[in-house]
């Protein structure tokens, strides 16, 4: 059958051409007017009514206040991208759970929504034709839909480093020295929101420029074919000298949609209005005076050069006349009763010819923008919503802020798992390592001896964390083999279990099994609100420890997500494997061997970033004693008895690893039980470092002393022998009366027995066995792309 041919692309316009130069206006700059040309033509004006929309976006927070650029600007910008006939939809993304986490309006969502309304209320009255708009609120759509918009930032968190992360801090107005860690968190939030809400363009300020192009970086990462077109408007001068932007902190920096006449005059009255362009040294001391206090607001926040600064002029230019056809009259030198102009070129030049005094520009803007207001004013006064929800936000702002009494309990954000019936209370927390395509023996005896680590009367619980393999790219992030090894593990563990410690004295059949995903899902926002509270708390250098700047700045994301785990666990006890390099999984028995060289280089430090940033959390922010009788510290335990089940010495690093180093739990028993023992390091006489008897006294019950091992000899070499503790092997083998390939030959059999086990258990479990084949193919691709 012939394929059909594709469509004749659509003919370029007039009309097209119009909406193209009209939208391009909004904008210092566009990146790229080529592509904001294609996504007319594929999704704007003559495509069909029920087609796909041109979607644009941009993001505000209900504080209270809104400038003039954020009211009359953004009402012209957002007519011009939403015209008569140009098939697009401007999404505002009402940021009221960032305003929750901020505790604006005393941490009351009911008034933070009020102010998200009453700001509506004066786009309308701006002008602002809301026929082509959506408003989106964020605690509802990321709440509602946390299954969709957590994973994308996880997404988007393991594809950078902290380095990239932390040129997007500007958008905090912070230098990149002086972070918290949430302040890495909030620029991965912005760009997911951009694919949360399907944003063909991002028209937000050039203040937001850096993490809009990161959100196109993302799609090279995430081989997304089609990225957002970044617009971004004009940031309009204080009103004060020197200052880059303005600042809802200080009043008279800026116009607000709620000013009187009588406060129009007085700011413009005193605000600087340069006649020529002055000498570097105030601005210097200007950026040299911000830089010291960590105020990274202004810088690139103007991509067109302006050696003048003059805000009256950046009103008359962005404000005044920024609407099509918009004209800005004033007095004159020649024209004293007032003069008209209809291009801003013009105002600027007699400016600066001297044929304007500022005191005329101040007056004629004055009028202009008393102009431009006084609807609003009126919408307030006349209209009945509108002026209640005027009424509704005075009275909160002469609401008097509690004071807060040292008898008052901080409120805390958490996810309550105990509370969602899915673990028991005092539980004992241990956390499965993140997964990998090669699960170990060792890890699932390292599982163990921390479960076993509680008394046994404790509930316990293992925690499967497959949002942080997510943002830690294990696995490459892969979503169904994250789940895979979890099977593994899982079906191993229980088969080892029973090897181990008989069906009665079973440790798993009294775990409780949480998958992260499932847990987070039962309360998203009061989890990730604990994160991110815990990233506020921690300057980014402290949750990083020993990361470098080159790291994925996941791992940052995934240790605020451990403190949010045990927070929702709300455990009496943790355990934790000692960390080395960063990496939660490398066992504290592995860590602790001695790579060569100098003892002091190599040993472990006491205790982990994890653990220390659990208990510094709890010290500082959990110490009201109403808290600490809810959430006490939990007592936190490293993993220092696990035995050590490495086949070989210790490599030069990772990288040098050979699968003959270890047992892992996907070994085949007949390929590996006893080639593995076979080519196992068993110095004659060695018992510091010797695996064959490490492994006899783990799987042979000896480190109980419940467990008697018969090894089998010729007459000739003294025949069968028993021992029923690891002292008395080592004892013989140390004096060369056991001899190393007839301790081989038993603990082979042994690891025979054993894997036979656990393949078993693997065969009976579907998705353990679909696991194995999934994770082993997977190896063998990625050890295709390495010899590449």
């Amino acid at each position: 059958m012939p394929k059909k041919e594709a469509p004749p692309p659509r003919p370029w316009t007039d009309d097209l051409e119009a909406d193209l130069q009209r939208i391009l206006t909004v904008g210092e700059e566009c990146i790229s007017a080529k592509e904001l040309q294609s996504l007319i033509l594929s999704k704007g004006r003559g495509t069909p009514d029920d087609g796909p929309r041109i979607r644009l976006y941009d993001g505000f927070e209900p504080s209270g206040r809104m400038h003039i650029a954020q009211g009359l600007l953004k009402s012209v910008n957002v007519n011009k991208c939403t015209a008569d006939g140009t098939h697009s939809t401007f999404c505002f993304w009402v940021a009221d759970w960032f305003a929750l986490m901020n505790d604006k309006m005393g941490g009351d969502l009911q008034k933070i929504v009020i102010v998200g309304k009453y700001l509506i209320e004066v786009w309308k009255a701006a002008g602002m034709d809301l026929s082509n708009v959506e408003f989106r609120w964020a605690s509802e759509e990321i709440t509602d839909n946390a299954h969709i918009y957590w994973p994308i930032m996880l997404d988007v968190a393991r594809r950078f480093n902290v380095t990239r992360i932390k040129k997007c801090c500007q958008i905090m107005g912070r230098l990149e020295g002086n972070l918290t860690a949430a302040q890495v968190l909030y620029p991965l939030m912005q760009c997911t929101d951009v694919f949360f809400l399907k944003a063909d363009i991002c028209q937000l300020g050039v203040d937001q420029r850096k993490v809009n192009m990161l959100a196109r970086e993302y799609c090279d990462a995430a081989k997304k074919k089609y990225k957002p077109v970044i617009l971004s408007h004009h940031m309009l001068y204080g009103l004060k000298k020197g200052q880059e932007k303005m600042s809802k902190s200080d009043p008279d920096s800026a116009i607000f949609m709620e000013d009187t006449v009588e406060d129009v005059r007085r700011k413009i009255t005193k605000a600087y209005c340069p006649t020529a362009e002055e000498g570097g040294g105030a601005a210097g001391e200007e950026e040299k005076t911000s830089a010291e206090s960590g105020d990274a607001g202004k810088e690139s926040m103007h991509l067109t050069e302006d050696t003048l600064k003059n805000p009256i002029l950046d009103y008359v230019q962005h404000i005044v006349m920024s609407p099509p056809g918009a004209t800005f009259t004033c007095a004159t030198s020649a024209a004293p009763e007032g003069h008209t102009y209809d291009k801003y070129e013009a105002v600027k030049e007699d400016f600066l010819a001297g044929n304007i005094t500022p005191d005329q520009l101040k007056e004629g803007l004055i009028e202009s923008l008393n102009t431009l207001l006084q609807p609003v004013r009126d919408h307030f006064t006349n209209d009945e919503t509108a002026k209640g929800l005027l009424e509704q936000v005075r009275e909160f702002k002469r609401e008097a802020a509690p004071v807060a009494s040292g008898d008052e309990a901080p409120k805390v954000f958490r996810l309550d798992l105990v509370k969602e019936g899915v673990v028991q209370p005092n539980s004992h927390l241990v956390m499965a390592p993140l997964p990998n395509s090669t699960p170990t023996m060792q890890s699932a005896a390292d599982i163990l001896t921390k479960l076993k680590a509680a008394d046994a009367d404790t509930p316990k619980v293992l925690l499967l964390r497959d949002w942080t393999a997510l943002v830690n790219n294990a696995l490459d992030a892969d979503v169904k083999l994250i789940p895979a090894y979890h099977a593994i593990l899982l079906s191993t563990l229980r088969a080892l279990d029973i090897h181990l410690h008989g069906e009665d004295g079973a440790i798993m059949k009294n775990v409780t099994i949480v998958l992260q995903s499932e847990a987070i899902l039962k309360d998203p926002s009061n989890y990730w609100i604990s994160v991110i509270n815990a990233g506020r708390h921690f300057q980014l250098d402290t949750v990083m420890g020993g990361m470098k700047d080159a790291d994925c700045v996941g791992k940052v994301i995934g240790r605020l997500m451990m403190i949010g785990d045990v927070l929702g666990v709300n455990p009496k006890s943790i355990a934790l494997e000692m960390e080395n390099d960063g990496d939660m999984n490398i066992s504290s028995a592995m860590a602790n061997m001695n790579l060569g060289g100098d003892d002091s280089a190599t040993s472990p430090s006491t205790q982990s970033v994890e653990a220390t940033l659990i208990e510094e959390f709890y010290s500082v922010k959990l110490s009201h004693p109403s808290l600490q009788s809810i959430l006490p510290l939990p007592t936190i335990t490293h993993n220092t008895s696990s035995p050590n089940l490495a086949l070989q010495q210790p490599r030069e690093s990772i990288a040098h690893k050979q699968e003959i180093d270890e047992y892992f739990l996907t070994d085949d028993p007949k390929v590996n039980g006893k080639s593995k023992m076979k080519k196992a390091f068993c110095e004659p006489g060695n018992i510091e470092f010797c695996p064959p008897i490490a492994l006899l006294t783990y799987f042979g019950g000896l480190d109980s002393g419940a467990g008697k091992v018969t090894i089998s000899r010729s007459p000739e070499n003294g025949g069968d022998v028993t021992y029923t503790s690891k002292s008395q092997v080592e004892a013989d083998f140390e004096s060369g009366v056991l001899h190393p390939g007839d301790l081989k030959g038993c603990i082979s059999t042994i690891m025979v027995e054993v894997l036979t086990k656990t393949s078993e258990a693997i065969k009976k479990d579907g998705s353990a066995a679909k696991g194995v084949k999934a994770l082993k193919a997977w190896e063998k691709k990625m050890s295709k792309q390495k010899k590449k």
